[in-house]
Order: structure tokens, then C-alpha cells, then sequence
């Protein structure tokens, strides 16, 4: 029998060798996958038993409240040396929520929040959450016509106003308009109350409970709700039009709410989110992730690189989130002993060059950045765990199981996908720069715009391999390596053509900023007279200190790049412009293009037989305007 025994271990233990083996030679991801399969598993089965909850589902909505039973006095929010603990939070949402149920709100209303960043955003989102009602969350740096047109879409007829000082200069302007559309104004003070709106319930006697308003309302009055409904209608950035209102489901919040924990995010942890709320980073990565942990925000009003590493310090910030230029307007200040000295484990993002990745983590000493990718109205993201410097993240085939995204050829002078002769799209190779799209199904679902139908049919792909299928397009371009990692290269509408050939401006402005004298580059296309397509131009923001060396720059782009992706055209402005989101702004750029009489900054233009670059002033821009000068 000990024999039967000693041969069965032995068996076992050379079974396991071999495995070991195979996974280290043949597929070393093997292990990380099955990982990664499990994780989702878990939370596909977390989100089926809230879904099921009676008698509507169980949302974030739910989570605050657990935390305020359960960790009444937790600290939830930290802004401005005031903290509010879950219990505060859930308190004034609950008199907000009774307020607006007196005022009729219930489910399936909208509602439109004009807000800084501040608490009162989260507390009001959250009482409305209470009723079942959809809160459409408008960018607060918005004027005029572009901040009506997202209150057209989303169909609400109150608008809640916080109490800022940017809040109240974009009312003012449009509330003629307001007016005429019939859109009521809730003006709520500092304490997260609405004295106008107390004063006229007082008046038509309904009456109110004050230690009544403070208690959780029943669940049944969201009776209706259900997991796919939004949560809230979250904007794009309108950077090549006017914003498009994403809808964000409770289904989709919750499942945010989970991306982290395999990063070891648990209560202790403290969020230190500077990003805008109405952004999908800070909402559905930070915030939802925050409240499902029942973690501590702290969070800034804005963005400020002076105080960001002090920030962390002072409140024991162990995760920081960052979005577009952030880490470079960091990297550009003079360096600190608080930039090390400090908690921060965790950087969690998107758009951070791998031109600076390892200098953010050098400097920084931050052990882990998650770098991330998705889009605010996309079904399917990704994010990179592995540190692997510059990728999104890792797909492979036994992950493509589950959701087979695709990479594939797009043909620019048609700005469609490239088709075959039966019509079918065509997979790109490893290596090679592919348009993402990724299959819509009951698993991976689109929520699509709010608003014409045709929004959002404009960004399905109907019959790309067979007959029947949809896929979501995204508009942006990555390659895969040959290990399955994801590579973001460029968004459609950034890259153009010249001389033949595509030019990805993400890929140009991360090569230029490897100059130790550049700080930040915005690359962009301009029309050239006699040439077909656009040149490349570039605004250069240089770091303190430094002065502009045109030798050094040819020497560097005519090294580093393929002559049809050198900038033809520089531009040295004092700053450059950019979204709240920290999203480089093209269009005034393009528009201004190179012309002296409109452009007061520094221009230069290139000179491929000096190997230089040289001055642009009226009389070299009159020649390229009768074609003389040859770019």
C-alpha cells in the first residue's frame, strides 16, 4: 500500500513539474489569465446576485447605506479640511431625496447637476439615486450654447446648481434660456439644502419631518428600477463636436466598483481624486471603487501641481489617480522631498506616454501604475496589472474566449474599415497598428448615447466577419505584440496624412517629448497649398530653463522619425490649451495653422537642406503660399 502511495505522489509530482514547465516555456501568462478569468467570474456573479435582489436591485446606492449602518463615523469625504463621515453623506442625501419626493420626483425622472467638485455633487447624486431618478452630470466649465445642448439631451426640466462661483457665471449667461424652456433652477447652499424650494413646499403645507428627512428612504419607492437603467448620463468631451451624453447603468457603476480590488484596495485606503466628477475616471474608476470598499476620498476642487504631493502627505494618500498630461505637469515642477516621502502605492489612469513612465515611477517611487483603457461610452475595457511599460493591457487568446475583441485595418482615405471582396473586415498581424472593436452581446452590452438613435448606430460595425454580427467600434487605433499586450497608438480623428502616409500624432508628440527640453507637444495636421493631405505641425512648450536648440531638434526628429511624420511647421506659445480633463484642444491650432499675421508665437519651418530648422516669418510664408518652398 506505501508503495501504491510513494508511485501516486511521484505521478502527481512530475505531473506538476511538467505543468510548471510547460507554463514557464510556452505560455507564462497561463497563470495571470486563469487569474484574470476568475476575477471576472466572481464579479459576474456578484453583479447577478444584485441584480436579483427584491424588490429593485442592489446599486451604490445601497453600498452608502451599508457603510453609514455599519461604519457610521468612517471618514467618507475629505475637502477643503472639512470630513464628512458615510453617515453625513447618507444623512444629507436622505433630506435631499425627501425633498425631491415631496417635489415629485420618482422613478425614471431626469435631473441635471451644475456642480464643482465638492461633496455636494456626491450627496446630491446619490439622494436622487434614492428615488430611482437619473442625474445628468454637466461640465461645469461649459458656457452658453454648449451647456443648453446638454441640457436638451437629457430631457430634464430641473436644473440643481451648487453653490461655486463657475456655477453661477455659466447660469447667468443662459438663463434667458432657461426661461424659455420651462427649466426650473434649484439653487442648493452649502449645507446641501435648497432654501427657495423649502420656503415654497412650507407655503402649499406639505408637511416635513425634520429628523424624519435624516432616516434612509424605503427601497420600494425606486419600485421599477431596474439594473441597466442609468445611473447617471456622464459627457464626452466634445473635443471634434458637441458632447454626446454616455449612459452610465447602475449595472456598470457596481462593476467599476470592483476593477481595483485585485489590487489589493480595501477601507484603509485613502483616493485622492482631483480629476472632475462628471469625468467617467474619477466617477466610475475612483469614486465607485471608493464607495464599494468603503474607502476615503479626498477631493480637490482642481487640480493643483504645487499642492498635489503636499495633499497626499498631509491626508496619507495611498492611491492617486491621473488622466492625460497630469504626471507631466508633475514632472515639470521643481523636485520635492514630498514626492517620495509620502503613502502613495497606487497610480491608477490613462494616457500616461511611455516616453515618461519610468521616470514618473523612478521619481515618484510609485510601486504600481495601472494604466487603463476605455471611453466613456465603450462596452469593454482593459487595464494593464503587469507594469509592462506603455500597454493598456494584455488580451490574449484564452481571455478573447470570452470577449473576442479585433484589431483591424482601416482604410483613411474612406475613413472606414478596410473590406474585403465579400465584404468582410480584414485582422491586422502583430506589430501592426489596427482599428479596436469589440463584439456587442448580452455579456458585453452597448448603453449607448442618450438621445437620436443614429448616435449611437454610428458607432456600431454591423457584418465585419460574418453576416448578423455587430461590433462597437471605438475610434482608436493600438497594435499587439507578439504577448498579447495592447499598445495605444492614436484616436482616429487625431491622426492625418501626408506625403502618402499616416501619421499618428500621439505617437509623434511621445517622441518629441523625449527631449529633455521639451515639456508637453501638441501635434497636429495643417493644410499646405499644392500638397495633398496636411503637414505635421507641432506647439512646443519647453521646461523652465530651457532654450529652443533648432539643430538639436532636427537631429533628434530626422533620427527618431520617418521623414513624412517630421513636423514641417513649430509654434512656442506661453501655455497651451487644454479640457478639463487635461485633453489637448486642436481645433483654435488647426484653424491658425502657420500664418504669422494670425499666430504672435514663435514659428518655424523646415529646412531640409540646412538640416534645420528656420524662422517662419511673412516673406518664407508668402513662398509656401505660391507653392516655391518645397516641404
Amino acid at each position: 500500500m506505501l508503495l501504491y502511495v510513494s508511485i501516486l505522489i511521484l505521478v502527481v509530482l512530475t505531473l506538476c513539474l511538467f505543468a510548471a514547465l510547460y507554463v514557464k516555456l510556452y505560455n507564462p501568462h497561463l497563470i495571470s489569465d486563469v487569474a484574470y478569468l476568475t476575477d471576472m467570474t466572481r464579479l459576474a456573479l456578484k453583479l447577478s446576485r444584485c441584480e436579483a435582489v427584491k424588490p429593485v436591485p442592489y446599486t451604490i446606492v445601497d453600498e452608502i447605506e451599508k457603510h453609514a449602518l455599519k461604519t457610521p463615523d468612517k471618514i467618507f469625504l475629505i475637502h477643503e479640511e472639512r470630513r464628512y463621515t458615510y453617515k453625513d453623506v447618507n444623512v444629507i442625501a436622505n433630506k435631499i431625496a425627501n425633498t425631491a419626493r415631496r417635489c415629485g420626483f420618482k422613478y425614471g425622472d431626469k435631473v441635471a447637476l451644475l456642480f464643482g467638485n465638492e461633496p455636494a455633487l456626491i450627496w446630491t447624486m446619490i439622494g436622487f439615486a434614492k428615488l430611482g431618478v437619473t442625474c445628468a452630470l454637466l461640465n461645469f466649465n461649459l458656457r452658453s450654447k454648449s451647456l443648453l445642448h446638454c441640457l436638451d439631451v437629457s430631457e430634464a426640466n430641473v436644473l440643481v446648481v451648487g453653490s461655486g462661483t463657475n456655477q453661477a457665471a455659466s447660469l447667468k449667461e443662459i438663463l434667458p434660456d432657461l426661461a424659455t424652456r420651462k427649466i426650473t433652477i434649484w439653487q442648493q447652499d452649502a449645507a446641501g439644502s435648497f432654501p427657495d424650494i423649502v420656503r415654497a413646499l412650507s407655503k402649499v403645507d406639505i408637511p416635513m419631518d425634520e429628523a424624519e428627512d435624516e432616516l434612509n428612504l424605503p427601497r420600494q419607492v425606486r419600485i421599477g428600477l431596474k439594473f441597466r437603467d442609468p445611473f447617471v448620463y456622464v459627457y464626452t468631451s466634445g473635443t471634434t463636436g458637441m458632447p454626446k451624453a454616455s449612459r452610465l447603468s447602475h449595472k456598470k457603476m457596481m462593476g467599476g466598483g470592483h476593477m481595483l480590488r485585485k489590487c489589493g484596495v480595501t477601507n484603509q485606503d485613502v483616493f485622492y481624486i482631483t480629476l472632475p466628477l462628471y469625468h467617467v475616471s474619477a466617477l466610475f474608476i475612483g469614486l465607485s471603487n471608493a464607495i464599494t470598499a468603503g474607502a476615503t476620498v479626498l477631493l480637490r476642487s482642481k487640480f493643483s501641481t504645487s499642492a498635489f504631493w503636499e495633499d497626499c502627505v498631509k491626508n496619507d494618500v495611498t492611491v492617486i489617480f491621473y488622466i492625460g498630461e497630469l504626471f507631466r505637469y508633475l514632472l515639470g515642477r521643481p523636485e520635492s522631498p514630498k514626492e517620495s516621502d509620502n503613502r502613495v502605492r497606487l497610480a491608477v489612469g490613462n494616457g500616461l506616454g511611455p516616453d515618461i513612465w519610468e521616470e514618473v515611477q523612478n521619481r515618484f517611487k510609485i510601486n504600481r501604475i495601472v494604466e487603463m483603457y476605455g471611453a466613456t461610452e465603450a462596452n469593454f475595457g482593459i487595464m494593464n496589472t503587469d507594469n509592462k511599460i506603455g500597454s493598456v493591457g494584455r488580451w490574449s487568446p484564452l481571455l478573447a474566449k470570452l470577449c473576442p475583441i479585433e484589431l483591424i485595418k482601416y482604410d483613411y482615405e474612406t475613413a472606414q474599415p478596410y473590406r474585403d471582396e465579400r465584404g468582410r473586415c480584414l485582422r491586422v498581424k502583430p506589430g501592426e497598428v489596427g482599428l479596436l472593436v469589440c463584439p456587442v452581446s448580452k455579456l458585453f452590452p452597448m448603453e449607448g448615447y442618450v438621445g437620436k438613435k443614429d448616435l449611437t448606430e454610428k458607432k456600431m460595425l454591423r457584418n465585419a466577419f460574418q453576416e448578423g454580427d455587430v461590433y462597437f467600434n471605438s475610434g482608436d487605433l493600438l497594435v499587439q505584440d507578439t504577448e498579447y499586450y495592447l499598445y495605444f497608438k492614436d484616436r482616429l480623428g487625431d491622426t492625418f496624412r501626408w506625403k502618402g502616409e499616416n501619421v499618428a500624432t500621439t505617437e509623434v508628440s511621445q517622441t518629441l517629448c523625449e527631449m529633455m527640453s521639451i515639456l508637453e507637444s501638441n501635434v497636429y495636421g495643417v493644410p499646405v497649398p499644392g500638397n495633398y493631405g496636411k503637414a505635421g505641425m507641432v506647439s512646443i512648450i519647453s521646461k523652465p530653463d530651457c532654450t529652443f536648440d533648432p539643430k538639436a531638434f532636427y537631429k533628434h526628429v530626422s533620427e527618431k522619425l520617418p521623414n513624412y511624420a517630421w513636423p514641417r511647421f513649430l509654434r512656442f506659445p506661453d501655455t497651451l490649451e487644454h479640457t478639463s480633463t487635461f485633453k489637448q484642444t486642436k481645433l483654435t491650432l488647426v484653424q491658425e495653422g502657420f500664418d504669422p499675421t494670425l499666430v504672435k508665437d514663435p514659428l518655424f519651418v523646415l529646412d531640409q537642406k540646412a538640416e534645420n530648422y528656420i524662422q517662419l516669418d511673412s516673406e518664407l510664408y508668402a513662398k509656401i503660399q505660391r507653392e516655391e518652398l518645397r516641404l
